[in-house]
């Protein structure tokens, strides 16, 4: 059984790690010292992780008439590799060569949103980009930030940070019709991957709620769903 790895900064010559590794790694990290090098781990250890959102509750009336076409989501630089991502002061960040994300970021997160909008029920349909469906809206999204902040030994956080824009394509032209930041900051209780992968689905939770009740509030006085027949 692989013990979960902590967080915790370590120095070897001039490197700099976050993990605490186990007794395999022990060895290694002296196998290293003895041949002048700082490698720490083998490739058999690489873990891979996936983000989740579950979306609680029950789906709500639709109150968008028309349906919704989600593109991918681009990424900042700095975040659009798997690998996951640690800042450990103001300018340094770090990347962790056998921690990362089974996915691209940018696919995954586009997926989450996507399949948590659908599961509101405030559009009429939510179809992936390239639907033969035409969309009435298109949702674009930037993901500018997405690590864990361990800058603060005492307040280590699974950040996440997105700009979303929802295009109107009624009247055969493109205009915005929504757009806001999300910004979300979860604390990581214990310092292990799984704690830490846990607040950052939390913080992608805290996103995607407050999206779908901002747009609730953006469409509740604008666009209505057209009312059924009148009862014979």
């Amino acid at each position: 059984m692989t013990r979960s790895p902590r967080f915790v900064e370590t120095r070897i010559g001039s490197s700099r790690a976050l993990w605490t590794p186990g007794l395999a790694g022990l060895c290694l990290i002296c196998l290293g010292v003895l041949a002048g090098g700082c490698s720490t781990h083998s490739s058999k250890e690489r873990q891979q992780y996936i983000l989740e959102a579950v979306r609680s509750g029950q789906s709500l009336r639709p109150v968008v008439d028309g349906t919704l076409e989600v593109h991918r989501f681009s990424v900042d630089a700095a975040f659009t590799a798997r690998n996951l991502v640690y800042r450990l002061g103001r300018f340094e960040y770090e990347t962790d060569a056998y921690r990362q994300f089974l996915i691209a970021p940018g696919t995954m997160i586009t997926e989450q949103t996507r399949a948590w909008l659908a599961d509101s029920g405030l559009f009429q349909r939510v179809v992936p980009a390239g639907s033969r469906i035409a969309p009435d809206y298109t949702l674009e999204g930037n993901v500018t930030a997405l690590y864990g902040d361990f800058s603060d030994e005492s307040a280590p956080a699974a950040v996440m940070e997105m700009r979303l824009f929802l295009l109107d394509n009624s009247g055969g032209t493109e205009k915005v019709a929504f757009a806001q930041t999300y910004h979300a900051a979860t604390p990581v209780s214990d310092r292990t991957t799984e704690v830490f992968m846990e607040a950052l689905n939390r913080s992608l939770v805290d996103i995607l709620g407050r999206l779908e009740s901002d747009l609730q509030r953006e469409f509740s006085t604008k666009t209505v769903i057209a009312p059924g027949p009148k009862p014979q």
